[in-house]
């Protein structure tokens, strides 16, 4: 029932109630009052009385009724008012950024459901403002990260182009090692700023794919053998089920590859002076799931969680390798583009592995 209604009911039932009380108790009255005069004793006198007495019913029926009404007035201006301190109290509480205070919904009217509103509001900008609290933070990292990755490729570029014109550089080899420097510190600022273009597209929904049907096994095993085919010293096996075929723009997969490959290597452990990496590509429910291990450092199990975040570095030794740390995060978001999932796990033994699942293609899911 509504509040209006609800109040409007009460008010009646219980002034009616009270009527019916007070006429009645003005009856009762009047009849112990002017009982003995009635019969044949009933006279003048009892006719004064008896009016008398009406009219001092009337009286205690208004004040009754009166003091009923306001009554009554009291008790649905407490079931107005307690709701809306309540509610006022929320909002101030709101106001002063205190987005923990809870405001209980009770009964079933009006109150209850904007009640219940308020605290969805409430949950709902809490959790906008956390969101926002952590893409500032996030933001804050980036553009630290960013200033320390522009940093140190631009003092080297500045260092070896001065060495050059004052003539440090004085023969022609040293100019020429200089100016490789440069060339090389040059190009690492431009990756950087191809894969902040790339993660901003790839966070703003802003780039395409063209997906096409692509054995997995071939294009790993394709990737794999270039890739580690100059790497010397490298140890690599490879299990690749055939004919698993999956929608995927090849490019964009290869890439994802190709970082996966290079960490491997990168993040060598000293103590195996011999990288093994082994690759395993095999069918799982409707998925096709790929594995890269390594026996490499290794990350610890506070840092997996974050090992996709942008510009994250796990540890000192880690964060001296080069590279513009947006790599895993550039995968992790090419990978889900396909529909597919990419997790990091350490391995029992040292190392870890880089799990990705990509779905198959409809005439391989039931084969």
């Amino acid at each position: 029932m509504s509040v209006r209604l609800r109040i409007l009911s009460n008010s009646l039932t219980a002034i009616l109630v009270l009527n019916a009380i007070s006429l009645a108790a003005g009856f009762v009255v009047f009849w112990l009052v002017a009982s003995p005069y009635t019969g044949s004793r009933l006279n003048e006198n009892a006719g004064h009385i008896a009016a008398r007495y009406f009219s001092l019913g009337g009286i205690v029926v208004a004040v009754l009724t009166a003091i009923g009404a306001l009554w009554v007035i009291s008790v649905n201006t407490r079931r107005v008012n307690d709701p809306l301190r309540r509610l006022i109290r929320a909002v101030e509480e709101i106001r002063d950024g205190n987005l923990d205070y809870e405001l209980a919904a009770t009964g079933h009217d009006e109150f209850a459901e904007l009640s219940a509103g308020f605290e969805q509001m409430r949950i709902r900008l809490k959790d906008s403002m956390r969101q926002r609290e952590r893409a500032e933070t996030e933001r804050r990292a980036m553009i630290a990260s960013v200033t320390h990755d522009l940093q140190t490729p631009i003092t080297s570029i500045l260092g070896y182009s001065e060495g050059i014109l004052d003539g440090v550089a004085d023969t022609r080899e040293k100019i020429l090692d200089y100016v490789a420097v440069i060339h090389k510190k040059a190009r690492s600022l431009q990756l950087l700023a191809e894969d902040l273009s790339l993660l901003s597209r790839l966070e703003n929904a802003q780039l395409p794919l063209d997906k096409r049907e692509e054995d997995f096994g071939v294009l790993v095993n394709e990737l794999a053998e270039e890739f580690f085919h100059s790497q010397q010293g490298a140890k690599l096996e490879s299990h690749i089920a055939p004919g698993l075929n999956v929608l995927a723009d090849k490019e964009k997969i290869a890439r994802v590859l190709v970082n996966i490959f290079q960490n491997s290597l990168k993040y060598k452990n000293p103590e195996q002076p011999i990288p093994e990496i082994t690759i395993s590509l095999v069918k799982h429910d409707s998925n096709a799931l790929l594995t890269v291990s390594d026996n490499g450092v290794g990350v610890s199990q506070g840092d997996l969680p974050h090992l996709f975040d942008r510009f994250y570095r796990a540890d000192s030794s880690r964060g001296q390798q080069s590279g513009s740390g947006l790599g895993l995060s550039i995968a992790r978001h090419l990978v889900h583009l396909h529909g597919g999932q990419i997790w990091i796990i350490s391995n029992p033994g040292g190392g870890i592995s880089v799990n990705i699942t990509l779905p198959l293609s409809e005439g391989e899911v039931g084969d």
